[in-house]
């Protein structure tokens, strides 16, 4: 692994148990034991530096999902198993991560969530299909318009305004999030598969 590489990583350990502000460049460096004109050599900003280990973290998010929806045996599973991971990486972020990333990268923010949003709308619009197709969701779903409302409601989770941390819990609203989703586009028989695996 290169210098850039392992610089990025310690940062996103430390961005998400700390958030973004309260960690300089300097602590970066000391941290890991490099010169503060060594770390900038590798990483030019701070800017920067988010964007490559938000983008890291989207890859890592792709990869964990592919073998989730390769183990997953059916379409209803593979949406409680993807948001079950969902739920254990949120709980590892400081909650004030995405406001401190609005108020101070918000050019970073919206191009990182674009591609997010795009990745998740993937994802979604393919687990209906496969639902569908499997007796599980009902034959009768607007597929692009369900996806989109999915991708709005998982991006409402983050919202501090909407979700206060001090009132709901992470574990709590994405699972009401997804029995919400599921609810509405499940067949009996789905439900049923739904149900079993919650319980």
């Amino acid at each position: 692994m290169n210098l850039s590489s392992e610089i990025i990583l310690r940062a996103k350990s430390l961005f998400i148990r700390c958030g973004i502000k309260s960690v300089t460049m300097d602590d970066l460096a000391k941290g890991m034991g490099i010169s503060k004109k060594t770390l900038y050599e590798q990483i030019p900003s701070k800017a920067m530096l988010i964007e490559q280990m938000t983008l890291l973290h989207i890859k890592e998010e792709k990869k964990a999902i592919s073998q989730i929806k390769a183990q997953s045996e059916n379409a209803v599973e593979e949406m409680i198993l993807i948001a079950r991971y969902v739920i254990q990486m949120l709980k590892l972020v400081s909650p004030n991560i995405v406001f401190e990333m609005k108020k101070y990268y918000w050019d970073t923010w919206k191009k990182l969530e674009k591609l997010n949003n795009e990745h998740i709308l993937s994802v979604i619009q393919q687990n209906l299909k496969s639902g569908i197709e499997q007796g599980y969701y009902r034959t009768d779903l607007p597929i692009d318009v369900i996806a989109r409302h999915y991708v709005t409601l998982s991006s409402s989770i983050v919202d501090q305004d909407l979700f206060p941390s001090n009132i709901f819990t992470i574990e709590k609203i994405f699972k009401e999030t997804i029995l919400y989703h599921l609810k509405g586009i499940t067949t009996p028989e789905g439900w049923e598969l739904c149900l079993k695996h919650f319980n």
